[in-house]
């Protein structure tokens, strides 16, 4: 079955790849979205074009707060990579968006707003979002915004559209410097904030049009690319650590075969394909919904080049990047985290450019806009406080702000320099320590769901051995009997082992904060939801985990007799 699935898919693609160039013309649709799907936000291009944009998005706090992610891949020693470890190594980095919901123009929130996670006061994270484009740049686009370049700078009419006919004008823009893209994204920003800005999501909307910062087109930086390619908020936090973002069959728990998903050189594996540049949408799209973000054309992203030192970015700048491999890289070489360099310039001296490389774009905005200056303030005074990391202190007994005073009220400026440096020392290690616990917290209420489904099981197997032990005891099978008493004692055993851990865990949920616990909480069933089979059982239990944590905290002890009734009581309701 599943041989015979992945023909049907391979026969899809083809028939894609054999659609005829009037076929596609025939539906203006198709040359900008050939691949529609829930979720799909546009932009206009001039000529009566579309720039298709997927979301992703990260819950937080707010706009300062963000999320550690993984980046490139963790290479063995003697595995293919390995000696360009320094290239493309693992490393951690940070990701947060840029945009609220109230942020989006009201024909994107239509869109987008039902597809979210629900949040209400009682939810202390909100999603954070930020856009990236669904298809590479296609040539077709890039002519239709570079066409207004004179005239926006100029002051002059529009010139008249041109009709752009025949498929090269669907692959993908390549053979254009970082410079190029860049240009286009300044040409098309300015396009759409004259003629379209009503269009555009503002960071932090206020009550002037300068107070937030309105959405400009730029490439991704690395990072969002990166995420984005991963799978984003689509994927588990496994998933994102994967080589490869999942490529999910209907029918069955293995991934897919790559090419389906990706458009490379498969001359060295025996097919016979020639290697080449394929129009946009001819393949699957990753688990957001964005398409070609492996293989096809290589995409800029906004940073120069950085090699990768001791698990970050090493301090000296090159040229620029590409991400995602390109359509002459073997299946081998292919990862969700690899990155090239290339020179800004050819040894000639002009701009350069090759047959592989293109772009994607991203929508950015002002990070701290000044609608958003007192909130960023306030997520700043709050980062590095005892206070918030424990509820036996409170905020007015908080010794980082007792220093704070002390260093305000003294007059000895080479002392106020002392004491400055040593609380900001302070306060960063309080965040390191605040990031580890959140972490902790987030570990705890999923394996604390995972204790709950555990003592369910035991439950069930000792329910069913009770009624074989009464089976035997009634057809006088004493001997059976006995073998089913004792394992009736070691099945009760372990449930109460269980029990145990799951009441030791209550305590340990009680050393931090309500406020962290129900953040971690609403992390938690984002995570569990990608979980089609055991997702929902384990919400649930996780759910009542953080509300025994409350009650714990509260009475200062625990009935287990009585915690386990309520367990097993909603083991059982569907």
């Amino acid at each position: 079955m599943f041989e015979l699935r992945r023909a049907l898919c391979a026969l899809a693609l083809s028939t894609t790849l054999g659609m005829s160039l009037s076929a596609m013309a025939a539906d203006g649709d198709t040359l900008d979205n050939p691949r529609p799907l829930a979720g799909d936000v546009v932009l206009p291009l001039p000529c009566d074009g579309e720039m298709v944009l997927r979301y992703v998005y990260v819950l937080a706090r707010g706009t300062l707060d963000d999320r550690e992610i993984s980046l490139g891949y963790s290479f063995s020693e003697g595995e293919a990579g390995y000696k360009q470890s320094f290239i493309s190594g693992y490393r951690r980095d940070f990701i947060n968006g840029q945009f609220t919901l109230d942020d989006l123009p009201s024909g994107w929130r239509k869109i987008i707003g039902p597809l979210l996670p629900k949040t209400d006061p009682a939810t202390p994270l909100k999603p954070m979002l930020y856009f990236i484009g669904k298809y590479e740049v296609t040539a077709r686009q890039y002519a239709q915004v570079m066409s207004q370049a004179q005239a926006l700078a100029s002051g002059e009419p529009a010139p008249a559209c041109e009709v752009f006919e025949g498929v090269a004008g669907r692959l993908p823009k390549v053979r254009l410097s970082r410079f190029e893209a860049e240009r286009f994204s300044a040409v098309y920003s300015a396009w759409l904030i004259k003629y379209y800005r009503d269009l555009l999501p503002i960071s932090g909307r206020g009550k002037t049009d300068g107070d937030g910062g309105v959405a400009v087109v730029r490439l991704p930086t690395e990072v969002e690319w990166e995420y984005a390619a991963r799978g984003g908020q689509a994927v588990s936090r496994q998933e994102l650590e994967g080589r490869l973002f999942p490529r999910r069959i209907d029918g069955s728990d293995e991934d897919g075969p790559l090419g389906d998903w990706a458009v490379f050189n498969q001359v060295a594996g025996g097919t016979g394909q020639t290697a080449r540049l394929m129009l946009i949408g001819t393949r699957l799209p990753n688990p957001i919904g964005m398409f070609d973000v492996i293989g096809n054309a290589a995409e800029m992203v906004q940073e120069s080049f950085q090699l990768v030192h001791a698990g970050r970015l090493q301090g000296a700048y090159g040229g620029f990047v590409a991400k995602g491999g390109n359509y002459l890289e073997g299946e081998g070489t292919l990862f969700t985290g690899m990155r090239r360099e290339y020179p800004l310039f050819a040894a000639d001296g002009t701009e350069q450019s090759n047959e592989t490389t293109g772009f994607r774009i991203a929508i950015g905005a002002l990070s701290a806009p000044r609608s958003r200056y007192k909130e960023l303030f306030e997520q700043w005074q709050q980062e590095g406080r005892l206070a918030s990391l424990t509820d036996a202190i409170d905020d007015a007994q908080d010794p980082t702000k007792r220093l704070d005073t002390i260093i305000s009220s003294s007059t000895d400026p080479r002392l106020q320099a002392e004491l400055g440096l040593v609380n900001e020392e302070l306060k960063r290690s309080i965040s390191l320590i605040a990031q580890q616990r959140e972490m902790a917290v987030g570990n705890l209420i999923q394996s604390s769901a995972l204790v709950v489904e555990t003592i369910n099981n035991y439950n069930i197997r000792l329910t069913n051995l009770r009624k074989s032990q009464k089976q035997a005891a009634d057809a006088k099978d004493e001997a059976s009997a006995r073998l089913f008493t004792v394992a009736i004692k070691n099945g009760t055993s372990a449930l109460d082992g269980a029990l145990a851990i799951y009441i030791d865990n209550l305590a340990t949920g009680t050393r931090y904060t309500d406020a962290v616990i129900q953040a971690q909480l609403q992390r938690v069933k984002e995570e569990l939801s990608h979980r089609p089979v055991l997702g929902k059982s384990l919400v649930a239990r996780a759910t009542l985990f953080v509300r025994h944590v409350g009650s714990y905290r509260q009475r200062k002890r625990a009935d287990p007799p009585a915690i386990l009734k309520e367990l097993l009581t909603s083991a059982a309701q569907p």
